[in-house]
């Protein structure tokens, strides 16, 4: 041996004797741990073992086991805590297979008494997974965690290491995952703790240490198989019934509580996270976190009332538990009063407005701002407003995710009404001919530019009386009317992938209106007409029954029915073959026609 060798072996013993004189007077005190290590290091794989007591005495009578232990130095510039890596020995690991053993490492800083413990438990089921990793290799760096310096805890911790392994050492080369348990039945799962934790601190214990798991397979025979997902940290949610209230008003139906991290956390509907510790050991003491930032404005609304009331009350009672808190945030509450005052303006227009679709806050850009200002002005309080060089007529307004359309009357001195178009002040007269003009529903203007698609202030409610209205005074009406029916049907398939909502909708509306025009158009001609766009509604939202289906057949054994009726009515009953030799007899013209309505959506389907 070179004198270059003989030193780096002396360093190395040194080291090792650093790490061990450390590790035992870490433990010197205790009366549950009594160590029996060599300081020369004659066995293989380990520096000896750390006999357990119960009861804190010493002796034969309360002796419980004995753990295997490896202590290990290295020489650091600085400390490294974070995902740090020991290089552990194949051979080594071969041997902590079938004799689990507590793996120590002593960070020792260079030229300093400082010094850090680490530690990772070599237990069957992880030895097994870093031999898979190893393959053909030597040696494996694996990760090593600070080991804790209150001794008590590591008395507790070297329990369950004991305990475990000799649950698991009998299994070291068979494994089993919780699926393929659940797979054969097994429904009894057990798991070791310390026995002095039992209810709360049990759940806080489990959510604060790592623990493995047991399948039971048989419980005459006493045998349980470890599973091969642990080890674990588990955390427990479970949904509170109980109401949220302020005072007299219940905000929330229902709240969440979830232990985790040894703390039991309740949240109410994203606006309230009370963080509090599960027993009095715990330093940190509770943490209340609240946030008003969401997304759409009736949520919003309802947040800020939320905070808003608890800063007056300053109690908060979830189910049948009364919380004392202050916001203790003045500034914040005076600005929230603030928006919260904007925000119910504009959710009253918005109401005046019909407009059901949920108002995005994230999405309003900086100068729609002065928007929503304007139509507080003017559709919530009534006021007219001062345009310069606006013309009156009809324009759409778009702020946010919604696209409004509106009127504006400009009168005298620039001083402008601005209203709603379905307000029933709007009139909208469709040139039937050269000489005749009718005066038609104003839902009908919406067969322009798609507005079916992409208006949210319509006032659905009203189209059926809209049209009772303007066909009183002209027949022509029933056909504009007949055309309103196919325009929605159309926007609903526009609409169906990305405004689910919209589309239905559309649906419900058109087929109200249609069913008006079945048992109110003076034309018998259009009848079947109206029955076909029924069916082509009802066949979008469900399956045609069979007596509706009846009825389509009924009607191909009408006499004299033309070509596109027959189309039509196949198209509906799925008639391919039908449909195909029709349209084969049609002029290009008419054939082109037919596909530009919204039944030749069916043909896919055929």
């Amino acid at each position: 041996m070179s004198n270059k060798e003989q030193e780096t072996k002396d360093d190395t013993k040194a080291i090792e004797e650093k790490a061990l004189n450390y590790f035992k007077s870490f433990i010197e005190d205790s009366k549950v741990i009594s160590q029996f290590l060599t300081d020369n290091d004659k066995e293989p794989c380990w520096d000896g073992h750390l006999y357990l007591y119960t009861d804190g005495i010493r002796d034969k009578k309360h002796f419980w086991g004995r753990v295997p232990i490896q202590i290990k130095g290295t020489e650091v510039e600085e400390f490294e805590t974070e995902n740090w890596k020991f290089k552990l020995e194949k051979d080594d690991l071969k041997a902590y297979l079938h004799e689990p053993t507590f793996f120590i490492v002593c960070q020792i800083k260079k030229d300093s008494k400082d010094r850090k413990l680490f530690y990772r438990e070599m237990l069957p089921e992880f030895v097994n997974k870093l031999l898979r990793d190893i393959e053909n290799n030597r040696t494996k760096r694996t990760r090593f965690y600070p080991l804790t310096d209150n001794l008590t805890e590591f008395e507790e911790q070297l329990m369950m290491f004991f305990s475990n392994s000799k649950k698991m050492v009998s299994f070291a080369n068979s494994t089993l995952s919780i699926s393929d348990a659940m797979k054969m039945g097994i429904k009894d799962f057990t798991f070791i703790a310390p026995k002095r934790v039992k209810g709360m601190k049990l759940l806080k214990y489990l959510s604060t240490h790592e623990t493995y798991f047991y399948a039971r397979v048989s419980k005459d025979f006493d045998i349980e198989v470890p599973l091969s997902d642990g080890p674990v940290r588990l955390a427990f949610k479970r949904d509170g019934e109980g109401d949220v209230k302020v005072g007299d008003r219940v905000f929330y139906k229902g709240y969440t509580t979830e232990i985790k991290d040894g703390r039991l956390i309740v949240t109410i509907a994203d606006t309230i996270i009370i963080n509090n510790p599960i027993d009095s050991e715990d330093p940190e003491g509770p943490t209340v976190k609240m946030t008003t930032h969401k997304q759409y404005l009736k949520d919003a609304i309802k947040d800020a009332e939320f905070v808003i009331a608890l800063d007056d009350v300053g109690v908060l009672t979830v189910g049948d538990v009364d919380l004392n808190l202050a916001v203790n945030e003045k500034d914040y509450i005076a600005d929230l009063r603030q928006r919260l005052a904007c925000w119910k303006d504009l959710d009253v227009v918005l109401d005046k407005l019909h407009v059901n679709k949920p108002f995005d806050l994230t999405k309003i850009k900086n100068e729609q701002y002065r928007l929503i200002d304007l139509l507080i002005d003017t559709i919530g309080n009534g006021r007219t407003i001062n345009l310069p060089k606006q013309k009156t007529g009809i324009f759409t307004l778009d702020i946010s995710n919604i696209t409004l359309l509106l009127y504006c009357v400009a009168g005298k001195d620039n001083e402008c009404v601005v209203g709603d178009f379905f307000d029933k002040t709007v009139t909208i007269e469709y040139k039937v001919n050269e000489k005749e003009t009718a005066k038609v529903s104003p839902f009908s203007y919406l067969q322009n530019e798609h507005f079916w698609e992409k208006i949210d202030n319509i006032d659905y409610d009203s189209i059926v009386e809209s049209a009772q209205e303007v066909t009183k005074v002209n027949d022509f009406c029933f056909q504009m009317s007949n055309q309103d029916v196919l325009a929605m049907i159309l926007a609903s398939d526009a609409t169906e992938k990305f405004d689910v909502e919209r589309s239905k909708r559309l649906l419900d509306e058109s087929l109200k209106l249609d069913e008006w025009l079945l048992d109110n158009d003076p034309r018998p001609d259009l009848n079947i007409v109206h029955l076909i766009n029924k069916m082509q509604i009802l066949k979008r939202q469900r399956e045609l029954s069979a007596e509706e289906k009846q009825q389509l057949m009924q009607i191909l054994e009408k006499d004299e029915l033309e070509e596109p009726i027959k189309v039509a009515v196949n198209l509906l009953l799925e008639n391919k073959k039908e449909v195909d030799e029709l349209l084969a007899t049609m002029p290009d013209e008419d054939k082109n026609t037919m596909k530009a309505y919204p039944i030749w959506k069916f043909y896919k389907r055929c």
